[in-house]
């Protein structure tokens, strides 16, 4: 019994279940009304107040306080008129206290978070979409089955085609699927077996023991029941599925044999619908492997050369500007914006002079110096052409007139200061003439180049290396 009557004023007021025990026969001694409330008036021997199934590890566990120290453990304590609590129970050995001359319990009532813990853990482990356990909750299953094998069948299922599912009747649909799906799965291994949902549109099945005809038999079974016309509310869905089978035996850990048996179900895909881990599926998969790598490669050179292909139909060789038809389809995209633009229309002075006295590999060398001067003096997000011969576009999104002219003003200085010699132009170098137009929305690419090209031409009346600019209706 507690002497100090200060500490026992403290502990009969404080809500705290506190209980003293008798080291030898481990009756209750002394106890808190919190005590007295959770064990049901805390009479005779502690062990005899909690659950019959954990009585006598409560009396172990008192029985070793002496020797341990301090020391914890939990149990279930009935209560009259609810329902048990979960109680835990940490005591120490205070026998050779003389205020005390027992063992000190105290017990934590953790019946909530017990319960909160168990509702987190129910959450971790369980799909939330189908209800089945997931892959966390799934694997400690497995791995339990390896500890107690051989005997129990592991089974892996995927849909056939399920992206069409989601394609056709869209992804609220497919998910009610695959809840019908799992729903069949469990009433199909009721009793008998444990489905979960591993992910996607993979389910995994783990059957009691059974040999390999009954395991055929069993996951034939599963497939017909999933292959049954399914009826969400987006209508009548029909799905098939594969099925591969591993046995679970000793000396394998669970994701080998989630492996094994995955590997089995893409060999159903080929031969269909159900196939047998077997030991040479490792070799098939292997050789696969290599076959789809191969494929994979020949996939990506093909894109390469249609990526070559593309570029070459959209480019200038000469220059590596964009060619003429990319002008136009850029042109008409620019035009559907239903905004205004500038255009530059750009042309060499006296090109065909140049060529005869230089030669056209000279000249060739002109064009692509002409072409890199007006594409890096352009904005961002401008974009330059080569147009056709000696002329060049360029356009301008979301320009006006002046802006426009503004940026012709500064190539032409560009093409200018590059200082190309050309003894048959005015100034001894290559020049060029601009023409520059704001383009209204709606005007044709017809319609636009002949401005543009009007406005070349007063450039050119004007003296050449010069620009001129007008407005396209």
């Amino acid at each position: 019994m507690v002497n100090g009557e200060f500490h026992r004023a403290v502990l009969d007021r404080a809500d705290a279940a506190v209980l003293v025990v008798d080291p030898h026969d481990l009756g209750v001694r002394w106890a808190t009304p919190a005590a007295r409330r959770l064990f049901g008036g805390a009479s005779g021997p502690l062990p005899d107040l909690v659950a019959p199934g954990d009585a006598a590890a409560v009396g172990t566990f008192l029985q070793a306080a002496g020797r341990t120290g301090a020391s914890r453990c939990g149990c279930a304590v009935p209560v009259e008129g609810s329902a048990r609590r979960r109680v835990d129970l940490i005591a120490r050995d205070l026998g050779d206290d003389p205020e005390v001359g027992g063992i000190v319990v105290v017990a934590l009532d953790v019946t909530g978070w017990a319960e909160t813990a168990d509702e987190l853990g129910s959450r971790l482990n369980t799909d939330a979409l189908t209800g089945l356990a997931n892959r966390t909750g799934f694997v400690p299953r497995l791995e339990q089955a390896v500890r107690g094998a051989p005997g129990p069948v592991l089974v892996f299922l995927d849909i056939d085609q399920f992206k069409g599912v989601n394609d056709l009747h869209g992804h609220a649909a497919g998910d009610e699927v695959l809840r019908l799906v799992a729903a069949r799965l469990a009433a199909v291994v009721a009793g008998r077996g444990t489905a979960a949902r591993l992910g996607g549109d993979e389910f995994a099945v783990l059957l009691d023991r059974l040999d390999g005809r009954r395991a055929i038999a069993a996951a034939h079974e599963v497939l017909d029941a999933i292959a049954a016309p399914l009826e969400p509310a987006a209508g009548v869905v029909r799905v098939t599925a594969s099925a591969g089978i591993t046995f679970v035996r000793p000396g394998h850990n669970a994701e080998d044999l989630l492996h094994q048996a995955d590997l089995a179900m893409y060999r159903a895909k080929t031969v269909g619908p159900v196939a047998v881990y077997q030991e040479d599926l490792e070799d098939w998969a292997l050789a696969r492997k290599h076959q789809v790598d191969r494929l994979a490669e020949r996939l990506e050179e093909l894109h390469a050369e249609n990526r070559a292909l593309a570029e070459a139909a959209s480019t200038d060789q000469r220059t590596g500007l964009p060619n003429p038809a990319s002008f136009d389809a850029d042109h008409q995209h620019r035009n559907r914006l239903g905004e205004p633009y500038g255009l530059l229309l750009v042309d060499i002075d006296r090109f065909h002079s140049y060529n005869t006295l230089y030669r056209y590999l000279a000249g060739h060398e002109a064009l692509r110096a002409v072409g890199q001067a007006i594409s890096r003096t352009a904005r961002a997000g401008d974009r330059a052409y080569r147009y056709g011969g000696e002329e060049f576009t360029v356009l301008l999104p979301n320009a006006r007139l002046d802006g426009a002219l503004a940026l012709a003003e500064r190539i032409r200085r560009e093409v200018e200061l590059l200082g190309l010699e050309h003894r048959g132009n005015p100034g001894g170098v290559v020049t060029v003439s601009i023409g520059a137009v704001e383009v209204a929305p709606g005007a044709s690419v017809t319609d636009a180049v002949e401005e543009a090209s009007a406005a070349l031409l007063e450039a050119k009346d004007a003296g050449r290396n010069r620009v001129a600019g007008r407005r396209a209706g």
